[in-house]
């Protein structure tokens, strides 16, 4: 289930990657979509979880369960 990446708890966990180069505002769109897809299917033994994402300065991807 996507919620707001402001709505996840502090003691969410979180997984940073990083580009070696800033994403062009085609590759944000694309991404947009399709982490939003992820996070909406994320689960953990069937059970649906709570989920968000968030990229920042164009080059951190941020998912936070």
């Amino acid at each position: 289930m996507f919620v707001d990446f402001n709505e996840m708890p502090a003691s969410s966990r979180i997984w940073i990657y990083q580009a070696d180069r800033m994403f062009s505002e085609d590759e944000l769109t694309q991404i947009d979509t399709l982490l939003k897809q992820f996070v909406e299917n994320w689960t953990r033994h069937g059970d649906q979880l709570k989920g968000s994402y968030t990229v920042k300065y164009k080059r951190f991807l941020i998912l936070a369960i």
